[in-house]
């Protein structure tokens, strides 16, 4: 069943479905090669790797796509995050998976790193799974030497669980943990 992502507003942010409108942008964001150090391997959805950081808009349009169908089979999904201000693209939010447990992830662009942004549009987009799904549990796979991102889950109530997946330690947010 498609996956209808709805627009979120904060009070910095607008939070709206991945689409080609965010072509360039995506490209920015992913042709850093801060925002892909923490990444792993990227791949588009029939499985093929896409080279990161992207060298072209073709390689980062391929991630878009992949949300796209992700959302269309209705398994996950991504918002960009939007500056109100402006309405530039600054990063992407969203789930790899949902159901029971929901795996958050993100990446934004280093310019905007450090101002809250991704504090923001985390606790929307949490606030939103939690809605949807009120007794789902959230994780989030972080590289240890990913200091900012584990800054980031412990701040938005995550607890390291010891268990690791591809070298990236599972934080978790149990729902009661919120109640």
């Amino acid at each position: 069943m498609p996956l209808l992502v709805e627009d979120i507003e904060t009070e910095r942010l607008f939070l709206t479905a991945l689409s080609s409108d965010h072509s360039q942008s995506m490209f920015g964001l992913w042709s850093h090669p801060e925002v892909c150090r923490f990444s792993g391997t990227v791949t588009d959805y029939d499985r093929n790797e896409i080279p990161m950081p992207a060298a072209s808009r073709t390689d980062s349009d391929k991630i878009i796509d992949f949300w796209q169908r992700a959302a269309a089979d209705g398994w996950g999904f991504r918002w960009a995050i939007l500056d109100r201000s402006n309405g530039h693209m600054v990063g992407h939010i969203g789930f790899n998976s949902l159901g029971p447990v929901c795996e958050l992830a993100y990446h934004l662009h280093p310019d905007h790193w450090g101002k809250g942004i991704m504090s923001e549009a985390a606790t929307a987009a949490i606030d939103w799974a939690l809605k949807s799904t009120p007794d789902t549990t959230l994780e989030a796979f972080i590289e240890p030497e990913n200091k900012g991102s584990i800054r980031l889950a412990l701040h938005l109530n995550f607890e390291p669980t010891r268990h690791f997946s591809d070298g990236a330690e599972c934080y978790r947010l149990e729902p009661d943990t919120l109640k």
